[in-house]
């Protein structure tokens, strides 16, 4: 998680301020505390869904190639690390998906290529595509 600190000119002007990449979670009121917590429990809720996902499909993987060597069958092992690259990316396994209470919004998917890749959040002269 970064903090990041943005300022409005006069004519509307976006200024980007400065990236804080351990921002201070302090509540110093009650709608603060509030905001944070939420904040905090989305975030885990997010990581901790990426993570169970991966997992659960590294454990298949490893279960499989078990069996193959158990099984004295090495022709799958060279496609080993080509699926093990495939299924250890960032990507949610049906049964492990976001609450839709969670107040994070995906602007980013590296799974999808191209400026579909940023949920048609920016303009297209923003996006290199090559």
């Amino acid at each position: 998680m970064f903090g990041l600190d943005f300022l409005l000119d006069e004519n509307l002007n976006l200024w980007f301020i400065e990236c804080n990449a351990s921002p201070q979670l302090i509540g110093t009121n009650e709608y603060k505390t509030e905001f944070l917590s939420k904040m905090l429990q989305d975030m885990f809720e997010i990581q901790y869904a990426y993570l169970r996902s991966r997992w659960s499909r590294i454990q298949k993987l490893v279960k499989k190639y078990h069996e193959m060597l158990a099984d004295k069958n090495k022709d799958g092992l060279v496609s080993f690390q080509e699926e093990f690259a495939r299924i250890n990316t960032n990507y949610l396994e049906p049964e492990y998906q976001i609450s839709k209470t969670n107040s994070w919004t995906l602007i980013m998917d590296e799974n999808i290529k191209g400026k579909a890749a940023y949920m048609g959040i920016l303009p297209d002269e923003c996006i290199d595509d090559a």
